[in-house]
């Protein structure tokens, strides 16, 4: 820690530093001093404070008080005794007994009842800034004052104005007493500081968006979830919630006193269910909170919960022989698991979205021996801290409001014997990483709200998408964690790298598919298989899935060729870069084109497709919708059109 002394004049360092040196032989910590000498308060602006804390005393400490926002300032207070000290000095040495005192509010206050204690009488003004201190001095000179006492800049502007003038001096228990206030304010900031760090990080790992602002409507802060759900940036702070987000009502709380409880409310294009309550200090309103959640989170929230509730067993449905794939590399990953699933240590898998991680972990449960045991299975990132520690670890009645009555065992003891397998392991929170860890070295749990230790034999199998060792390195993720999780570590190639398994998986997805509708499928020609084949497949086998079943919806079975297929994988939009050629067809007798020709009401229907094709730019779904049909249909007519 540093303290940076303003000098008020340069014959005052030697008293600083001793005085300095004197408690840090008395104190603890280690300090460090750093004096500056800077006369005049105009060249203040360009200072670069390297301290932790400031001492400066009169203008300078009320300029550096104003510019330094996030360095405490101290004060260099000039007591009674040295204004006695200068008052007498200055009489002394001008043979006036009328004096002049300039300086800051603080300085000069009581002043005035200093001439009752001794022969001077003197005549006080207030000045912070150069030009208010030579205004001062000039109507002190039309009142027949001839000297002056004051700071540094002061004295030397009296000087120039032709007055005679005594600087006053700060003695060494002024500097020791301004020593130990500058370090009380330092711990009194660090503690501040850390008050509201932590309160910051409780704020942004909360689920709910939080905005909170003060009695004039200017926001005070905005959490990191407040932040996604409306768009704003948390650099604003300062500006008017009103005018940023009018349908947020806490210019109306403050103003009412009174809460909006549980109100449905649209922001940045979604529901959102909102609460607003103000803040109280005693009986005023000193601003107001805002917390809210979008529905969708809370529906798919509710959801869950009601799934997990409802679940009658944990059983894990999947084999290595449903893993599907030819490919070295898949192969060589399946050999992997089934070694993997010999041993009982806990297991890493790290794979793509869409690579299959929860299948790899359902097939090495069932090739273990716990494969008689449950199979249990929690997706942290959809959980708030909270709820993921309630559901893992269980509560006892009354631990929190709305606490099931008895209480509730949680999931490490649902998995018994068994298998635990969490899915997105990287989106725990700190706090949660050290529960875990404990549970993992121990292999006990406590419930929530409990004091009693409950053992739990449990395999851990942990899947992401990221990487742990960079989130480790990164200080995101608790490097011991990561060891304790990362015994085995299995990562799943992604689709790309699989070479021909995009087309014997995606074979066996249309197959299905048509099979299910009772469809036979005519297959797919060579320039299909190659557009397949060249793409990069960023959701892997979950979005080969989906190109399958809307091919599914376009083709009902017949060939697919490569334009149908591009259509899929652009999500049902027809680019117009591929486009095949007409066919040319063999001329028809006139018989042939009485009985083919559409009717006149026919053809009307084909030229209003075409207008609404050419209208939404081939967005078949839209285009669909916008004739009243479904998109099974519109692929239907379309083709008779050709």
């Amino acid at each position: 820690m540093k303290i940076t002394f303003f000098l008020p004049y340069m014959e005052m360092k030697d008293v600083v530093c001793r005085t300095f040196l004197e408690q840090q032989q008395q104190g603890e910590d280690e300090w460090q001093l750093e004096t500056v000498l800077k006369l005049g308060t105009q060249i203040l602006g360009d200072v670069a404070v390297g301290g932790d804390v400031v001492i400066a005393r009169g203008a300078t400490y009320r300029k550096l008080k104003q510019l330094l926002r996030h360095v405490p300032v101290t004060e260099l207070k000039i007591s009674g005794y040295d204004i006695m000290r200068a008052a007498l000095a200055c009489k002394k040495e001008s043979g006036e007994e009328r004096i002049g005192y300039i300086g800051t509010t603080e300085m000069i206050y009581g002043a005035r009842h200093i001439s009752e204690l001794i022969p001077v009488q003197l005549v006080t003004a207030a000045a912070f800034e150069e030009d208010g201190i030579r205004e001062r001095l000039l109507e002190m000179k039309e009142q027949g004052v001839k000297a002056v006492i004051g700071g540094v800049t002061s004295t030397i502007i009296a000087r120039k104005l032709g007055f005679a003038a005594v600087r006053i001096s700060s003695g060494r228990e002024a500097v020791y007493q301004a020593l130990v206030e500058a370090k009380r304010a330092y711990y009194l900031s660090l503690q501040e500081r850390r008050r509201a760090e932590l309160f910051r990080a409780i704020l942004n790992y909360t689920s709910d968006g939080i905005i909170a602002v003060n009695k004039n409507d200017e926001i005070l802060l905005i959490n990191r979830e407040a932040a996604n759900i409306t768009g704003l940036s948390p650099q604003s702070t300062g500006k008017r919630l009103a005018s940023l987000l009018p349908r947020i009502p806490l210019r109306q709380v403050v103003e009412t006193a009174q809460p909006v409880l549980n109100r449905i409310t649209r922001l940045n294009d979604q529901d959102v269910t909102l609460t607003c309550v103000p803040m109280q200090s005693g009986e005023q309103t000193i601003g107001a909170v805002a917390a809210f959640q979008p529905v969708l989170k809370v529906q798919n929230l509710g959801n869950e919960i009601r799934r997990k509730k409802n679940q009658k067993g944990h059983i894990a449905k999947a084999h290595f022989d449903d893993i599907l794939g030819e490919s070295p590399a898949l192969l060589e990953t399946i050999h992997l698991a089934k070694q993997y699933s010999k041993a009982d240590a806990n297991v890493l898998i790290n794979g793509e979205t869409g690579t299959g991680k929860e299948l790899f972990a359902q097939s090495i449960h069932n090739a273990s021996s716990r494969s008689r045991e449950p199979f249990v299975a929690v997706n942290c990132a959809v959980l708030s801290e909270n709820l993921l520690e309630s559901e893992l670890f269980g509560y006892v009645e009354g631990a929190f409001t709305d606490a099931r009555k008895g209480g509730k065992s949680g999931l490490f003891e649902a998995a018994h014997h068994g298998t635990l397998f969490l899915d997105e392991i990287a989106e725990i929170s700190p706090r949660m990483q050290g529960l875990l860890l404990r549970v993992l070295q121990e292999h006990e749990i406590m419930r929530v709200g409990d004091d009693r230790i409950i053992p739990v034999d449990v395999r851990v199998i942990a899947a992401t998408n990221r990487n742990l060792a960079a989130m480790s390195r990164e200080g995101k993720f608790r490097l011991d964690l990561y060891y304790r999780l990362n015994t085995l570590h299995l990562v799943l190639p992604p689709l790309r790298d699989r070479g021909r398994d995009v087309l014997f998986l995606f074979r066996r997805f249309l197959s299905g598919i048509y099979s299910r509708d009772g469809i036979i499928w005519k297959g797919m020609t060579k320039a299909a298989e190659q557009c397949l084949l060249q793409q990069h497949w960023a959701g892997n086998i979950r979005e080969l899935y989906n190109v399958a079943e809307r091919v599914a919806v376009f083709t009902e079975g017949a060939e697919l060729h490569e334009n149908d297929l591009r259509i899929a994988l652009s999500g049902g939009v027809q680019t117009g870069t591929i486009q095949q050629a007409p066919q040319e067809e063999p001329p028809m007798s006139a018989e042939q084109k009485t009985v083919s020709a559409p009717a006149a009401g026919e053809m009307d229907e084909y030229q209003r497709i075409r207008q609404v094709l050419e209208e939404t730019h081939y967005h078949y779904g839209h285009a669909a919708a916008q004739l009243g049909i479904s998109r099974t249909t519109l692929w239907r007519k379309m083709k008779q059109m050709k």
